[in-house]
């Protein structure tokens, strides 16, 4: 984990790009200050109630990269600006308005980052006249100051390689560079280009233009960082410890880690179940049930037997934590550290 810390923050400073990791992938407060002391100027999350957590713990330079509009949660946002450095994220006029009437009341002046469509069929305006109409009108809005651009794009491919993922990772940071070139020509002052996940976060911030990279899963790697190229199978830091229950056939095994283990995200690579054994990628979790986990054992690992112990690689290491109320830090085969994920549950 600390390897791909720095291996991030040494890229990133290469490139002259900002990391502002998106720490909804751990949730953890230590670890957040980690990745700060590696070079990180601030951090993202989604939630609210998740950026209380990391205030609480003394970590205030947030961009809050979800649409926050319900009036619960825009009040705790206009407290928490009280005491945090934040920005926030908006994609229509009827969300700005929202944030501005909140700010107001509040007495406060919010930063925010337009949302720009990249393709993917989730939130954002659409680049051209109709971001630069919407950033127009959030320009007008009193208690908010627009200062960026920002989307994401993520990468869905797997067999292209990596000339196929640089590819469409430069795209998007060009796709927002010109967006934020077509609001400074409407004479509206955006400072900031904020690009990438894990996948595209490097070649993103190779764009001219781009300022800073939100990565989060490179911190731990899972089974779909891996097949997309994003990283190595020897990069990966985090493994679910399960126990093998029962063998009831010579190629199957099952464990004690099921769906509230490892969750039911599913593989970017058709086929390839639920995670693979670190110690044998060929031996995959191939059918998942609430307690259960089964396993299609590769060759290497038929001679497994009942009480043996094996490390799983997840699918989606942000879904496979968020179920946990710990982490065990190990370096070279030693426990360390015990930390809480203190922010786990926080969708609020």
């Amino acid at each position: 984990m600390t390897s791909n810390i720095e291996r991030m923050a040494v890229a990133a400073r290469e490139l002259g790009v900002r990391v502002r990791p998106h720490a909804k992938t751990h949730k953890v407060p230590e670890i957040a200050r980690l990745q700060l002391a590696a070079g990180a100027t601030g951090i993202t999350l989604a939630k609210v109630s998740e950026a209380e957590v990391f205030a609480d713990a003394g970590i205030e330079n947030v961009f809050l990269a979800y649409q926050v509009v319900a009036p619960a949660a825009l009040e705790r946002l206009v407290r928490l600006a009280g005491r945090a450095k934040l920005r926030c994220a908006v994609d229509s006029c009827a969300g700005a308005e929202l944030l501005s009437r909140a700010a107001k009341d509040g007495g406060i002046e919010l930063e925010v980052m337009l949302e720009i469509d990249l393709g993917i069929g989730r939130t954002g305006a659409r680049a051209g006249a109709p971001a630069c109409e919407l950033a127009q009108r959030i320009a007008d809005l009193p208690s908010l100051r627009l200062v960026g651009v920002y989307g994401f794009r993520g990468f869905a491919a797997s067999a292209d390689g990596p000339a196929a993922r640089e590819a469409w990772g430069r795209a998007e940071g060009e796709a927002l560079v010109s967006a934020a070139e077509d609001l400074r020509s409407i004479g509206l002052p955006i400072t900031e280009v904020s690009a990438g996940s894990t996948p595209t976060a490097l070649p993103a911030g190779s764009v001219p233009g781009v300022t800073e990279i939100r990565p989060g899963q490179y911190l731990f790697g899972c089974a779909n960082v891996v097949a997309q190229g994003a990283m190595q199978a020897e990069q990966v830091a985090l493994f679910a410890q399960a126990t093998v229950i029962s063998r009831p056939a010579d190629d199957r095994a099952v464990v004690d880690a099921g769906s509230k283990t490892l969750s039911s995200d599913a593989s970017w690579q058709p086929g390839r179940g639920f995670g693979y054994l670190a110690s044998d990628p060929a031996t995959l979790v191939m059918g998942l049930w609430e307690e259960h986990g089964v396993l299609r054992l590769g060759e290497r690992s038929k001679g497994l037997r009942v009480g043996d112990r094996v490390s799983i690689v997840p699918n989606h290491v942000c879904s496979a934590i968020n179920l946990h109320e710990r982490l065990i830090g190990v370096r070279d085969d030693r426990i360390e550290v015990t930390w809480k994920i203190a922010a786990r549950g926080r969708i609020e």
